[in-house]
């Protein structure tokens, strides 16, 4: 009888969910939330998510996995999951959060007028610009924050388990 391994896609779908779910819980718990705590949260959840499931994959399969196959799949859950949580943060930035408030545009053009190359109607400019564009450093830092502790994990998983003889 052959066993039935779970798929990295399926481990991907319930990481991400306890990822979203724990990342609404928090921003309605603590308004505001600091970036600190939400991506703290993501990088232990990730990296245990992706631990837990390569040791999983390889217990599935009776410990007749090498260690590239374990790594590879850990690799391969990583990168639904950074896949998942970039297009969360795209919709959330881009749709459901609020734009900048004049308070922040306002101190966002004082900054840029400061660092001394800029007059008040370019330094207006590039910080319109930078409102509009923030999607692009919030998706970046949400792939960043799971791809890293992701590779761990999976490399921890493939150090760690039973390898075939």
């Amino acid at each position: 009888m052959e066993r039935k391994i779970t798929s990295h896609v399926t481990k991907a779908l319930i990481i991400s969910g306890l990822l979203l779910v724990l990342d609404l819980f928090l921003q309605k718990q603590y308004q505001p939330l600091p970036d600190g705590t939400r991506y703290m949260v993501r990088l232990v959840l990730v990296f245990i998510g992706v631990l837990a499931g390569g040791i999983l994959f390889s217990r599935q399969s009776g410990g007749n996995r090498s260690f590239s196959e374990v790594f590879s799949h850990g690799f391969k859950t990583t990168a639904a999951i950074a896949f998942l949580m970039a297009l969360y943060t795209f919709i959330a930035v881009k749709y459901i959060d609020p734009p900048p408030s004049a308070a922040d545009m306002e101190t966002a053009i004082k900054s840029y007028e400061q660092q001394g190359n800029a007059l008040h109607e370019e330094a207006k400019k590039l910080a319109q610009e930078a409102a509009a564009s923030r999607w692009v450093f919030y998706v970046s830092v949400s792939i960043f924050a799971t791809v890293i502790p992701g590779v761990l994990g999976a490399l921890l998983a493939a150090v760690i388990t039973k390898k075939r003889a």
